[in-house]
């Protein structure tokens, strides 16, 4: 749209697209996860596949949250940034708090099962250092207090992009530093916001080429990174992965996809409770003495991570709890997720 708001038709065309990314994306965030659990727990060989893989994704699906969640904030910003952020507090900071210490909670009780140990004082440093996935909500978090206390789009780029500098010049790149990597791809999303919606494709042969080029820059940027899917090198690939998610999203036909908009609707929930369900399934099969076959560990277990976790969202809903349990905004007047057309429209990964 050139200007103003969208209309209906527009809000359709765009919701619905961005429901498909997502649902790409947290699949994706699914099938990593469990693939690092297989390999530290030496299921999976630790090859040249397994890297591969892991590179691959990390390049750009991250990124790509990043950049779906800075779509709708500047339209989000024009309630006034105290309703912003009050929304975010609710729908980000306090999933981030429960949800760690839910999962850290289960990680205690289950140690000796777990491949990496949670103790009580990594509990208690959640407010500094986030554990496991949940640093993805935590940095997104600290993108939208920045978007709502910096009005100026310039002073945004100029900030995303001292902050892509800054973390390339960081001795270590891991843990609450990718907040400064990530932000570049939610300014991306902020200030792009209405070249990503009007942009169509003209056809399959657009998303080819870029899959094309997507298929060359992974192993460039491999090779020319050492495997760090975060480094300078692995910048073209990781928008690549990004253009090409968009294109084929916004190719889709709704009619046929409407279960991948359903997994982007809850991938929300999808992410803060599939690594109990792809891990949970995985110390069930080797208890139970099932082969350890890479493969079929690796697709069970992201099959239980996206499943398992849609299951619980639909008990969630019914019961009304999905607001409680930080799942989907605050209702105003009425409760939350009453109704499943309400579910859809609420229960988003945040933005």
């Amino acid at each position: 749209m050139a200007s103003g708001d969208p209309g209906p038709a527009a809000d359709a065309t765009r919701t619905r697209w961005i429901d498909f990314a997502r649902g790409i994306g947290i699949i994706l965030v699914v099938y990593g996860h469990v693939l690092g659990g297989l390999v530290r727990a030496n299921v999976f060989p630790d090859g040249p596949v397994a890297q591969w893989m892991d590179y691959t994704l990390y390049t750009f699906h991250m990124p790509l949250f990043f950049f779906l969640a800075g779509l709708n904030v500047q339209h989000s910003l024009r309630r006034g940034a105290r309703s912003f952020l009050e929304g975010k507090a609710w729908t980000i900071a306090y999933p981030y708090v429960l949800w760690s210490l839910v999962q850290g909670g289960t990680t205690m009780l289950l140690s000796r099962d777990a491949n990496i140990p949670i103790f009580p004082s990594d509990l208690a440093a959640i407010w500094y250092r986030p554990i496991a996935q949940f640093w993805f909500l935590y940095a997104l978090m600290i993108c939208h207090v920045v978007a709502a206390l910096v009005p100026s789009r310039k002073a945004m780029i100029a900030i995303a992009f001292i902050a892509l500098a800054g973390f390339l010049l960081l001795p270590v790149q891991a843990g609450l530093p990718l907040t400064l990597h990530h932000f570049v791809f939610y300014v991306a999303g902020l200030c792009g916001a209405r070249a990503a919606t009007a942009w169509r494709p003209s056809g399959w042969s657009v998303l080819a080429l870029i899959v094309l080029a997507f298929a060359g820059a992974v192993p460039m940027g491999g090779n020319l990174s050492d495997m760090d899917p975060n480094g300078l090198a692995s910048l073209p690939a990781c928008v690549l992965g990004i253009g090409g998610t968009v294109a084929l999203c916004k190719l889709l036909d709704d009619s046929r996809h409407r279960w991948l908009a359903v997994v982007g609707v809850t991938s929300m929930t999808i992410y803060v409770l599939h690594i109990l369900a792809g891990s949970g399934l995985r110390i069930v099969m080797l208890k139970l003495h099932v082969p350890p076959q890479p493969w079929v560990y690796l697709f069970a277990g992201t099959a239980a991570g996206v499943i398992l976790p849609l299951v619980a969202h639909a008990v969630l809903a019914r019961l009304h709890l999905l607001a409680a349990l930080g799942l989907a905004p605050l209702a105003k007047g009425k409760p939350a997720a009453v109704a499943p057309t309400q579910t859809a429209t609420s229960a988003r990964t945040p933005a």
